[in-house]
């Protein structure tokens, strides 16, 4: 399977610092993509006259050093960042997205979590089946 990373301009890609987002990620070797949720600190774009490749300089929300990674273009799939972060414990971080770039124009179409307070999730995340 053949894929590609995003495409951004500097501005666009510069909009995303300060952000919280959550970006598809794909290596290459790897078949299948997977999530990652990360705070972007700053971007790397290389003039003509330099090497290297561009790509975002991040803390992942899960990282407990809070050192950034490098987050290269090439290995987006899509990326959308989000408008808030839940301050109620509910969970609900996903509701409200903004800036939501991809190289397929929709993502590879891997399943993002279930929206909340819609015809089939309530707004309390209960889908009504048990859970043991």
């Amino acid at each position: 399977m053949t894929k590609r990373g995003i495409t951004l301009d500097a501005t666009t890609a510069v909009g995303y610092i300060g952000q919280i987002v959550l970006m598809e990620l794909m290596w290459e070797g790897d078949t299948e993509s997977f999530w990652q949720c990360a705070y972007i600190a700053g971007v790397l774009i290389p003039r003509d006259s330099r090497q290297g490749a561009p790509c975002f300089l991040a803390v992942e929300v899960s990282s407990s050093t809070g050192n950034p990674n490098e987050f290269y273009f090439d290995d987006i799939c899509s990326i959308r960042a989000m408008r808030y972060r839940d301050r109620h414990g509910s969970g609900n971080v996903l509701g409200r997205m903004t800036l939501t770039h991809s190289a397929a124009g929709s993502g590879s179409g891997a399943a993002l979590p279930a929206r909340r307070n819609s015809s089939t999730v309530p707004a309390n995340g209960s889908t009504g089946a048990a859970h043991p």
